[in-house]
């Protein structure tokens, strides 16, 4: 009996320890992944410009406030990647015709013609690496991945929180 209280006490342990396990294995894949990645890119782009060529390939004429959500940068890290590209002839940022306040950010014909060389490259470095893997192993993966994504988007939905830390208030300033 002591036994079985004592497993019955460490399993949420366990569980969580099998929890962090997973984590820990989904992060260092990933990053293992984008350190090849990034190597093989390496003589063309880096991979941060490559992603935001990539994302305005996706959906070209996005606001910088867009592009930063979507590529989980800063926005003066985007605003430094912007404005390097641009000065490459590789991106160009044009008013919003509808709002003056806003600037959109969209290829040239330039980054159009090496963003499109590079896709195809991106997906056959990716394709490889996941080949270490059976072609059962990769749906499998596949699905599982989906559906924690379906889960963990629909608790986001449940209970939504602030991504970003809200500004400070000047002591001063009324409400």
């Amino acid at each position: 009996m002591r036994t079985a209280a004592r497993a019955s006490a460490r399993e949420p342990e366990s569980v969580a320890s099998a929890g962090v396990s997973l984590w820990g294995r989904l992060v260092d894949s990933h990053d293992l992944m984008q350190i090849e990645v990034r190597r093989r890119l390496a003589s063309s782009c880096t991979m941060p410009r490559f992603d935001l060529l990539a994302n305005l390939e996706r959906e070209d004429g996005q606001t910088p406030a867009a592009l930063s959500r979507r590529m989980r940068v800063t926005a003066g890290n985007l605003t430094g990647l912007v404005d390097r590209a641009e000065r490459d002839g590789l991106v160009e940022r044009r008013p919003d015709p509808g709002d003056r306040r806003l600037s959109r950010v969209f290829l040239t014909p330039r980054g159009r013609e090496l963003v499109q060389a590079l896709i195809p490259q991106h997906a056959a470095h990716v394709s490889e690496l996941l080949s270490l893997l059976e072609a059962a192993e990769r749906r499998e993966l596949r699905r599982l991945l989906g559906r924690l994504r379906e889960s963990l988007v629909a608790r986001t939905l449940q209970h939504p929180t602030r991504t970003r830390p809200r500004r400070a208030r000047n002591p001063r300033e009324k409400r």
